[in-house]
């Protein structure tokens, strides 16, 4: 089976000489090159840490908060920073805009050293999402969105159009929405404008820290899925600070684990669960790998686009139960053209002389093609069902997860990694 992520990385593994930071798993620095604009260009180094160092205080009292840190994020990336609380990743964030500044160290944007950029251009070049979402409560919800490209001098009407397409982007009404004032929006709404806000100049670059640490489990949920939706239109290269492993899986194109200030390992999220650098890398993952590697893979990473016991609901119930006998299935998944309507076993169709449709039998949930395999297979536990249909975003069917195909999938991915 392919990688389910890019292989890039992992061709790229090394180990730093420096004897400070021996052991430390990295990506290699790309070379820059140059690109046409708006157009993405993969292996191009969006941001470069090179031997980056952060030390507050002086003297006896001086904290080193990251140290001689080097890797690098590509164009259209998601790298999430994680680590225990004082690990450094919130200061790496932090100084990517100069909201702190390096004390050693280089950081480039587009092969431009930052500390070599005005400082206000800087940030505003950059979206920037927030744990505390950060909106002004005596503005609108179009005022906040629009603080930005007002700053840019960018035209009312022009403002205006943004606004409503961003609203409507991050799933909330401009009709509804756009004159309200955050008090009186839930907390998973008001994050949604902040995201709104952080893309309201079309950034090429989203700095996010803890973005969705606020928020209740099953909004953050929802809301971490309707953003991976996003990206994958959008396509900005983001770094995401997270404290969460499952936030990390889940998100990531690349993982950069810290610890002390130091980077320890920066890999895909498949490399980091089933080749952890060191003890520390392996303890701070946990010990349920093998079940996180359920949230890192997707539905349609392991599902069967051609399933052969489909049916069409029109057809009549002698012809499919024949249809069903003569293969040896156990039961026929029920179409009306592309969309799932239920399934029939061999005992629904027994005696009967309508249409298939008309006796099917509904499965208690649906699968996207989207989904983290633990969810399907959480659902396959819960009713008893050792296969569901898959439904693409429009809710057209995809394909069938089985328990099966979950656990080969599992084991080839192991296997992938023991060859690399």
């Amino acid at each position: 089976m392919a990688s389910l992520r890019q292989k890039a990385s992992r061709e790229m593994i090394s180990e730093l000489p420096n004897e400070s930071t021996k052991g430390i798993h990295f990506t290699q620095p790309c070379d820059a090159l140059e690109r046409e604009p708006f157009a993405l260009n993969r292996g191009f180094c969006m941001i470069e840490y090179d031997s980056v160092t952060k030390v507050f205080g002086a003297g006896k009292t001086a904290v080193l908060a990251t140290d001689n840190v080097t890797f690098t994020i590509e164009e259209g990336e998601t790298a999430v920073f994680l680590g225990p609380s004082g690990c450094g990743k919130t200061t790496m964030l932090r100084m990517t805009n100069r909201l702190e500044i390096l004390t050693r160290g280089n950081i480039r944007v587009r092969d431009r050293d930052i500390m070599e950029m005005n400082a206000q251009e800087l940030r505003l070049a950059m979206g920037y999402v927030i744990q505390q979402i950060g909106l002004f409560p005596n503005k609108t919800i179009a005022g906040n969105i629009a603080i930005v490209p007002r700053m840019l001098n960018w035209d009312r009407k022009k403002i205006d159009e943004r606004i409503d397409e961003l609203l409507q982007m991050v799933k909330l009404e401009p009709d509804i929405y756009r004159n309200r004032y955050p008090v009186e929006l839930s907390g998973g709404q008001q994050q949604r404008v902040g995201v709104a806000r952080a893309l309201a100049a079309d950034p090429d670059i989203l700095l996010m820290d803890e973005p969705f640490g606020a928020i209740d489990p099953i909004n953050r949920d929802m809301i971490q899925d309707e953003f991976l939706k996003l990206q994958a239109q959008l396509k900005k290269t983001i770094a995401f600070v997270s404290h969460d492993i499952h936030e990390a899986i889940k998100m990531a194109d690349k993982i950069a684990i810290f610890n002390e200030g130091k980077l320890i390992q920066y890999d895909t999220p498949e490399v980091i669960l089933m080749r952890p650098a060191n003890k520390f890398v392996s303890d701070f993952v946990g010990a349920d790998r093998t079940l996180k590697v359920l949230g890192l893979l997707r539905v349609r990473d392991a599902m069967n686009p051609t399933p052969r016991n489909v049916i069409q609901g029109r057809v009549g119930a002698d012809e499919a139960l024949k249809f069903m006998e003569e293969n040896n299935f156990r039961h026929l998944l029920v179409l009306r053209e592309d969309k799932v309507l239920g399934y029939v076993t061999r005992k629904d169709l027994k005696y009967e002389q309508g249409r298939v449709e008309e006796l099917v039998e509904k499965f208690p949930e649906e699968l996207g093609h989207r989904d983290p395999l633990r969810e399907a297979l959480s659902a396959m536990l819960m009713h008893d069902i050792v296969s569901f249909p898959v439904t693409e975003d429009n809710g057209s069917f995809a394909g069938t997860i089985s328990y099966q195909r979950i656990q080969q999938s599992i084991l080839e991915l192991y296997a992938e990694s023991q060859d690399d």
